[in-house]
């Protein structure tokens, strides 16, 4: 089936303290954003759409196993919608990931995609159960504490049937999501998840910059 991969590389990370955007500065060897279009390319994706930044020339020359540059847009809906809509019209999977996250586990990704193949979901994320007793709040009063058996932390890449997730964006797009699975599941979709990684961790902080130059010098990563 024919999938495209979204790569969202529209902010600005400005948490991180630079001046150019995150995405674009160098782990390593090369810049964080393309450590996933390797790793799609490497899945022989047929369409890796990047949604970059305006001005992202001024940081970036785009990998060549780019096949689309979508803009950015406002908020991270907005850029992926931007990117869905950028995709080939007989697209019929796509996986939307941010590219802060360089170490997803490939094998979970050929995984997800086998299940939408098969119909037996719309939408999934790469998810894994959450370790922490996680509390409720309403200001500084504990409310509630939920079952943390049925508490797990999404993260990207996310993928789903094409022409699904993107009517649930456009038809979506008054409402404020954090992420894509979310969307799919207010638009009435099918969600489920396959297993990700620790090791996927979103590159947010300083702190995550230095643990992700660690591991990368500890070698077997970065296709992980």
């Amino acid at each position: 089936m024919k999938t495209a991969a979204i790569i969202l590389g529209g902010g600005r990370g400005t948490r991180v303290g630079w001046v150019a955007p995150k995405q674009f500065a160098r782990l390593k060897d090369r810049p964080l954003f393309d450590y996933s279009v390797e790793k799609f390319a490497a899945l022989k994706v047929e369409v890796i759409v990047a949604v970059l930044v305006e001005d992202y020339r001024n940081y970036y020359q785009p990998h060549p196993e780019i096949t689309i540059i979508a803009p950015g847009g406002a908020s991270r809906q907005q850029s992926v919608l931007n990117g869905l809509r950028a995709c080939p019209e007989d697209t019929e999977l796509v996986i939307i990931h941010d590219s802060a996250r360089p170490f997803f586990p490939l094998k979970s990704v050929t995984e997800g995609l086998g299940k939408l193949a098969d119909q037996e979901y719309d939408g999934l994320a790469l998810a894994i159960p959450s370790t922490d007793t996680l509390a409720e709040v309403e200001g500084r009063r504990v409310v509630a504490f939920p079952d943390r058996q049925k508490i797990y932390r999404t993260q990207t890449p996310q993928l789903f049937r094409f022409r699904e997730i993107k009517l649930a964006y456009e038809e979506q797009q008054q409402a404020a999501f954090t992420d894509d699975l979310s969307v799919a599941l207010a638009a009435g979709l099918g969600c489920g998840w396959v297993e990700g990684s620790r090791m996927n961790f979103k590159i947010t902080t300083e702190l995550d910059w230095l643990l992700a130059e660690k591991l990368l010098a500890s070698g077997g990563l970065e296709l992980g």
